[in-house]
Formats: structure tokens, sequence, C-alpha cells
């Protein structure tokens, strides 16, 4: 009795949310550096005539033979943004229509299963990739698809617990899961890759996969898509959501999506090209960082795993941080909600253009250029209360809809831009000069994604997301 009157249960909900993000993030993060160990990279030089680039002396590393153990699996760079990207072929699918599927389904469960369907085939990724790379490509497209619902079905529910002064740190909470998960999965894996069981990189799928099935079956039971609906809410909890979440009906069988007012809103897709310019930069980053720390800045796994781990644990500060800043803002008062989410954004999307373009003008020096994605990445996380929160403002009854949408769109760079940056890289992956124009690349669209933001964003309501519960004209 004494925990359910000290801990509400919409705390309980965001710390399950949390934990599941961070397991599922776990799962697709430790690819990018699994597949360094899956690779043989001396095979791949001979194959293509290449010799390894000597522009960065190794002084990272003692013996690069040594520091990696040499896979079986001869995939050149664009080879690898294939397998990288096949993940969001499923992701971007899953996206778009995630808000209809979690309509139909239930919220409930469509995060359950989907989060359990990703566990079971991470679990299937080392035997699949014995099979060639369009099987293993096979894998990651499902756990791209059953993640990319997971998404707006945890959004869908979290609108409905989020009182309208706790809702900016509710989502930041969540989404810093995304990015402590990919911490957790890049640290271990580096580790499990150099001294795991069943031949090094294969355990760290069978570790994050197990985990990830024991916390799927956890969320039956604390899991509830209303408050009205959870059998050990207080009363007094539940009389505060009821009169603090705006605008939310208590039954959803009776809403009806505006479809056609959705698609046709205009902040609606200043928010999609938002997210589509910074989607070509953070996922080019997150696909061949790991690449770029072994083959130019010469780091040994581990050494690159933790690197990688402190670039996004920045962000995973930032997303933490920003929820609560803008909830400040919006108590105090000193800017109104849509300046708010601009400034945010502003933050988000200038910070890692800068951030990134400067790392080709620091050559071979490995600090700065470390410090200066580690600062990308931690200003890149004030996004999440700009472009992420801003859906709930929109229309909170549909937030899981308007992100589905939008992060769907985001996520198509996810399939495109690792393999343009493998093309780019194929011609020399040692080549300080092909990897600035991946970096030039990356910032540009972070340029562009925050000028969108500043001119066209708005917070306000939108006249659509307002209804009568028993309206039967919105099904257009």
């Amino acid at each position: 009795m004494a925990l359910k009157k000290s801990v509400p249960a919409r705390y309980v909900l965001v710390i399950f949310i949390f934990l599941t993000s961070m397991v599922l993030k776990s799962q697709r993060a430790m690819m990018n550096v699994a597949i360094l160990s899956m690779v043989n990279h001396s095979a791949i030089f001979i194959t293509q005539n290449e010799t390894h680039s000597d522009e960065c002396p190794g002084g990272n590393e003692q013996n690069l033979t040594y520091a990696y153990r040499e896979g079986t699996h001869v995939w050149t760079q664009s080879t690898q943004g294939i397998i990288l990207g096949s993940y969001f072929y499923g992701y971007v699918f899953a996206q778009v229509v995630g808000g209809y599927v979690t309509f139909l389904l239930g919220p409930k469960n469509v995060f359950v299963s989907t989060a359990l369907i990703s566990s079971i085939f991470v679990l299937l990724t080392p035997t699949t990739t014995n099979f060639g790379v369009a099987i293993v490509s096979l894998v990651q497209t499902v756990i791209g698809l059953s993640q990319g619902l997971f998404y707006p079905a945890s959004y869908t529910i979290l609108a409905r617990w989020s009182p309208v002064n706790e809702k900016s740190r509710f989502v930041s909470i969540c989404a810093s899961g995304n990015q402590i998960g990919s911490i957790t999965g890049m640290i271990v894996t580096g580790f499990l890759c150099q001294y795991g069981f069943a031949g090094g990189w294969p355990s760290s799928f069978y570790v994050f996969g197990t985990y990830g099935i024991f916390i799927s079956l956890l969320l039956w039971f604390v899991v509830y898509e209303r408050p009205q609906e959870h059998p050990r809410i207080s009363s007094t909890e539940l009389m505060h959501l009821e009169e603090n979440v705006s605008n939310l009906s208590s039954r959803e069988t009776k809403l009806r999506i505006p479809w056609k007012k959705i698609l046709l809103s205009r902040v609606l897709w200043v928010i999609a090209i938002t997210k589509i310019c910074w989607g070509c930069g953070f996922y080019t980053l997150l696909a061949k960082l790991p690449s770029y720390l072994k083959i130019v800045l010469h780091f040994p796994i581990q050494q690159n795993g933790l690197i990688n781990a402190l670039v996004y644990f920045s962000d995973a500060v930032t997303i933490f941080l920003s929820g609560f800043i803008a909830d400040f803002i919006r108590k105090r008062q000193y800017f109104n909600l849509t300046n708010t989410r601009k400034i945010l954004e502003s933050i988000g999307m200038f910070g890692p253009a800068f951030c990134i373009l400067s790392v080709p003008f620091l050559g071979c020096d490995s600090t700065k250029a470390i410090i200066s994605l580690t600062l990308a990445m931690g200003c890149f996380g004030f996004c999440t209360s700009g472009d992420a929160a801003i859906v709930f403002d929109l229309a909170p009854d549909f937030a899981g809809v308007l992100y589905g949408i939008t992060s769907g769109l985001a996520s198509i760079p996810g399939f495109i831009t690792p393999y343009i940056a493998g093309v780019i890289l194929d011609k020399n992956q040692g080549s300080l000069l092909q990897w600035s124009y991946v970096f030039y690349m990356g910032s540009s669209f972070y340029f562009v994604g925050g000028i969108v933001f500043i001119v066209g964003a708005s917070a306000e309501l939108q006249s659509w997301a307002i209804q009568s519960p028993n309206k039967e004209d919105e099904k257009s």
C-alpha cells in the first residue's frame, strides 16, 4: 500500500516506457558496432585493391589486427550501408501507418507485442548472417517494422497520462531512453565483441534479445491505456489527470481520425520537413561514426563503443534537461509555447550543424573531433522539446498519429543516407577528403531543417483536433 501511495501510476508508466525505449534502441544501435566485428576488413582492402589510409597515424591503438577480431563477411561500406539501412524500410512504413494501427488494435496491444517481436528477431540475427546479405537485411527490416509500431503506440498512451505542466518532461524522460539505450548498446556490444561468448559479437544479440523479451512480458502487467482503466490508481491522481490532461476524450472508440485535415495541415508538413532534414544528418552519423572512429582515427573496438556512448550520452542528458527547461519557461511565461518550441529547436538544429561542419577542419586531432561530435549530439537533444513535443500541443488525442507520420517520414533518410555515405567512402574509406563530404552533407541538412522550423512551426491547438465524442462528420 505504501508503494501505491508513494509512486503515482503515471510515473510508473513513464519509467516503463523509458525502459522499453532503452532496450529497443539498444537493439538498434548495437548493430552499428557489431558489424565492425562481423566484417573481414583485410579482405575488403584486398578485393578493392585498396591500402589502408595512413593520413591519420594509428596512435590510438597498438595493433589494428589484434584490436579487432576479424569477421568472416566481406561487406564493403556500401553493402554495410544497405544492411544498416534495411532497418528503416520497416521502420518508415510502420511509423506512417502506426497511428492507424494503434487506433485499430489498441495502443497497449501494439505497445507490448511489437517490443516482443523485435526482441525475438534480434535473437535470430546471428544465425541469419550466415545466409547472406538479403536475409540479414530482411531480419533488420522486421526489427524496424516492429520498433516503428512501438513508438506511435507509446506516444498515444503517454498523451493520455500527461498533465499539461508535466508534458514536456514526460516526453523528454521517455525520449532519453532512446539515447541511454544507444549508449548501453554501444558500450556493451563493444565489450562483448572483444570478450563475449559464442564467438564475440553474437553474444550481444543474445543478451539484448533476451532482456527485451523479459521487459516485454512485464509490460502486460504495468501498462494501461487510460487512467480510468488502471486498477490501482489513487482517486486523487485520477482526479488530477482528468482535470489536467487537455482535450482528451475518455473513450477512444467514439473518435474519428480526421485524416484529410491532418494530411492537409501546413504545420504537420513543417514538422515533417524539419524531421526529414535532421534525419539526414542524424542517421548518417549513427551509421558511420563507428567506422570513422575505427578507419580514420584508429580506435580499437572497446574504445569505439565507449566514444560512441559518450557522444550519445550528451544527447541523453540534454533530452532529459530540455523537458524541464521547456516546462519551466512555460510556467514562468517567459515566452509563449510556439516561441519556446522554436528556441529549443534552434539549439537542436543549428548546434549540430556548426559542430559537424567543424569536424573536417580538425583533421587528425581525435580529441577535438570527439568533442565536436559530442557537442553536436548534446545540442541535438533539445529537439525533443521542439519538434517531438509539439505534436502533443497540436492534437493531444492524435499525438500518436502525428508522431507516426512525421517520424516515419523522418526515418526515410535512415536507409538512403547511410548508403550514399557508403558510396562516397567506397572511393577511399580512409581518406579525410571523402569523410569531409559525409560531414558536409549532414551539416547542411541540419541548417535547412532549423530554418524551416523557425519560419513555419506553430504550437497552437489545431481546430480539427477539437472534437465532440459523438461527432460523425470527421470520417474523411
